[in-house]
């Protein structure tokens, strides 16, 4: 047996010699040694190629952010009985420090209804359209002027069809994680041979020793197989949208709760008012990408949000041009 002691007493002796006898009279020591010698052969191999991919990386990159041109921001939704109000601003670079001015109240701005054009007047909060008078059905289109012939157009179809329709208020009607919540069960006629879109909000007031609060709810739930096909709940929507795919042309009836956020002896009333909107395509594509954008910024300091593109109707631009017809159903109910 080849020990320590033969190694010592030879140190001239051929490291070549000594393994090859380690090899045919110790098996087990055999396969360390080809290890060995394999790790050897392979790190004078892979060192210089490992060296080289590190030096290759210390080389500076200079990376030039590009000077984005500013784009038109359009946003108008509401009632079309109202008077057409419309928000212009404008994006800027994400090293412009100045302060934000909000509205741009220099834009050029006028709609076109029924081929006549109304100009738009800044009245210090919004662009407004005085003497516009539209209809359900009617087609109206927002331009604005903009630098290098890229004008702003913009154009919405008001709905056609004024739905009527009543709730029936439970309350405290479901406990969730030891959160009371109370019922509303909507119920209305959906028109037949075309789609139709709907946005649904509930304002409530709450009486108590002889003074009020209004919040409008936005903690919805609702276990309706419509609603949970609509994959909006989980983004905390303050209002409920929803299409008619499941229902065109029925009469519906749908619960929905909503979180009561204060529960007091001293409570005296309650007035639940209802608002159910027939609302444009692009209006329910919009707020749809707009909760889930909005829902998703809770997570972007710890990385874990995902960029969301907001759909909305404005060329040449972004935002919203959209008019809707809605109803309204008012609920009061005693604790007395």
């Amino acid at each position: 047996m080849l020990c320590l002691k033969e190694i010592i007493l030879h140190p001239l002796t051929n490291s070549t010699t000594i393994l090859s006898k380690l090899l045919i009279r110790t098996p087990l020591i055999s396969c360390g040694v080809l290890f060995l010698l394999f790790m050897q052969k392979t790190t004078r191999f892979l060192l210089p190629i490992f060296v080289f991919l590190i030096t290759a990386c210390e080389e500076p990159v200079d990376m030039d952010i590009p000077q984005a041109e500013t784009t038109t921001v359009a946003f108008a939704s509401q009632s079309y009985d109202d008077t057409l109000q419309v928000y212009i601003a404008r994006t800027r670079h994400i090293y412009d420090t100045t302060r934000y001015s909000g509205c741009d109240s220099t834009a050029k701005a006028f709609v076109v209804h029924s081929g006549i054009q109304t100009p738009l007047r800044y009245n210090g909060k919004r662009f407004i359209a005085e003497g516009l008078s539209a209809q359900p059905g009617d087609t109206i289109s927002l331009r604005v002027t903009g630098t290098d012939n890229k004008h702003t157009f913009a154009q919405t179809a008001i709905p056609k069809s004024i739905i009527a329709h009543s709730i029936e208020i439970t309350p405290s009607a479901l406990l969730i994680d030891d959160v009371y919540f109370s019922r509303v069960q909507l119920s209305f006629d959906d028109p037949a041979d075309e789609t139709n879109y709907y946005e649904f909000s509930v304002i409530v007031t709450q009486i108590m020793d002889d003074s009020s609060s209004s919040f409008g709810y936005h903690y919805f739930r609702s276990f309706d197989p419509i609603m949970v096909s609509e994959d909006i709940m989980q983004y905390e929507p303050i209002t409920m949208l929803f299409s008619d795919a499941m229902f065109n042309g029925s009469q519906l009836s749908i619960p929905m709760y909503y979180f009561l956020y204060f529960f007091t002896e001293s409570l005296q009333k309650v007035i639940v008012v209802s608002e159910l909107r027939s609302v444009t395509r692009e209006h329910y594509h919009y707020y749809k990408t707009l909760y889930k954008f909005m829902y998703n910024q809770s997570g972007i300091w710890s990385g874990m949000t995902l960029p969301v593109f907001i759909n909305g109707n404005v060329e040449n631009g972004a935002g919203l041009f959209s008019l809707y017809i809605s109803t309204r159903d008012t609920v009061v109910y005693d604790f007395k």
